[in-house]
């Protein structure tokens, strides 16, 4: 086993670094992004993702679970807290292997602000070989996701 790092290109997000923190920070605002019509979109926007159906969508302001057929159902977590600057997020033990994740947001001005996420997951050879591509390619699909989202007091949104 191996820890690999997955870094996203920095986003920038057209509303203030609060507003998207408090709204990433409970998880249960995720809720939206699991809804089929908006996942149909993603799929048709991004048509060399992979073709996995993601439903049962349940959380808490803290933890999330949801299914990914053919994988199963999946928990994640918020660890840390780092108000309006991070978020730290790790998998459940329903997870077949150690994930983390870092969001990370920095002010440009009182309106917008730049995101990047950077996971870090103990893979084995096996699990890297069939992951390694989308989790590069969905790093960077999620935080591209994230500046779509309608934030309190954003220009721009989904």
């Amino acid at each position: 086993m191996g820890i690999e790092k997955y870094v996203s290109e920095v986003k920038i997000i057209a509303a203030a670094h609060e507003s998207v923190y408090n709204h990433l920070s409970n998880l249960t605002n995720l809720e939206p992004l699991f809804d089929p019509n908006r996942l149909n979109e993603l799929k048709n926007q991004y048509p060399d993702t992979p073709d996995i159906k993601l439903e049962n969508f349940r959380a808490t302001v803290d933890e999330c679970t949801f299914s990914i057929s053919p994988i199963g159902t999946i928990g994640v977590q918020i660890i840390e807290r780092d108000p309006f600057k991070l978020i730290k997020l790790t998998g459940s033990q329903s997870v077949p292997f150690q994930v983390n994740c870092w969001i990370q947001l920095l002010p440009i001005d009182n309106a917008n602000c730049r995101l990047k996420i950077t996971v870090h997951a103990d893979l084995n050879p096996m699990i890297k070989m069939l992951v390694n591509k989308h989790l590069k390619n969905g790093i960077d699909q999620i935080a591209e996701a994230l500046t779509k989202i309608q934030y309190e007091g954003s220009k721009i949104g989904g």
